[in-house]
């Protein structure tokens, strides 16, 4: 979701933000990049296609595109079957977030998420599931060091 809040300049309340853009843009500058399994790119694919068919959002969307998704240098595919989420964590992570956990636990990326309850029980279970989840405003301001 934050690539789609991100192209639509808004947060996760649907309030105007650009936090989420301007972490892409970021990403598109400096050294980080974005990993996803195939799951995710069915995802990305499905937000993507459902901002093309709005021609105020197709400008963001194609340069999201050209400049993140079409760069093997800041857009990454883990082809690996993702690992199932350890028993005793599993029901703590919301079902409709589940398969953004399991990506995660093939590469252990850090997770940036705008959606407080899935950053918190990743966090909370951060010692079995070996991953960190962050904000997209504490993503922005790491990739403003960088």
């Amino acid at each position: 979701m934050v690539v789609y809040f991100g192209i639509k300049d808004e947060d996760a309340q649907r309030q105007p933000d650009k936090t989420c853009a301007n972490l892409i843009d970021l990403i598109g500058q400096n050294c980080h990049r974005i990993v996803v399994d195939r799951t995710m790119v069915e995802k990305y694919d499905s937000h993507l296609t459902e901002l093309f068919r709005r021609p105020e959002f197709q400008t963001h969307a194609a340069l999201f595109l050209a400049s993140v998704v079409h760069n093997p240098q800041k857009f990454s595919i883990e082809t690996s079957e993702p690992p199932e989420i350890p028993v005793t964590v599993a029901n703590t992570i919301p079902k409709e977030d589940r398969y953004v956990v399991r990506a995660a636990l093939i590469s252990h990326p850090t997770i940036v998420t705008d959606e407080e309850k899935l950053r918190d029980r990743i966090n909370d279970h951060s010692d079995v599931l070996g991953l960190r989840a962050i904000s997209p405003s504490e993503a922005l301001r790491l990739a403003e060091d960088s």
